[in-house]
């Protein structure tokens, strides 16, 4: 499990981008899934992005606490191993699961917790996935990034330069 980092660039999602792919991304899981019970946010970088999926496919949404790198650390590898708490969603209702994150760089996040998980009905989400992720994770994105993404909600360091994400043209899968 390694993430690719070409250094050429750091990326940045402007709030526009943001919403128009978690319109997009909510739009997909509906006609390739189906109905979607649970939205499962992994903290911290896919909690607003399942609460914008949430809202658009009228599922409950449940904050599920993971971690993976040490830091925000721009470029930082990934190590694989990844902490997470699923206790919120042992009481959520039983239905079809959509995971949420914002980028999938190794795919051991979304691995670890989707184990933790029923073994039917999961599909994963993400804004972003890293070109050097695992083969079909996740199961629908928007970008394909071969370095460094800040999302919206993140700060930008101090003096560092950014290039927009290209405008999106459309979801992918595999």
């Amino acid at each position: 499990m390694s993430r690719v980092f070409e250094g050429r660039r750091v990326w940045r999602m402007d709030p526009d981008q943001y919403w128009t792919a978690t319109r997009l991304l909510a739009m997909a899981a509906r006609e390739r899934f189906g109905s979607v019970g649970v939205v499962i946010g992994i903290a911290n970088g896919g909690r607003a992005p399942a609460y914008a999926i949430g809202a658009e496919t009228g599922a409950v949404v449940v904050i599920a606490e993971a971690s993976h790198n040490a830091s925000e650390e721009i470029g930082l590898p990934a190590t694989g191993e990844v902490t997470y708490d699923l206790s919120p969603v042992r009481q959520t209702p039983p239905g079809p699961i959509l995971v949420v994150d914002d980028i999938c760089g190794s795919g051991a996040t979304l691995t670890a917790v989707v184990s933790g998980l029923p073994k039917s009905g999961v599909r994963t989400v993400t804004l972003c996935r890293n070109a050097g992720a695992p083969p079909s994770l996740p199961d629908l994105y928007v970008w394909e990034v071969a370095d460094w993404v800040i999302f919206p909600w993140e700060r930008t360091p101090p003096g560092q330069q950014t290039s927009r994400l290209p405008d999106t043209v459309g979801v992918r899968s595999w």
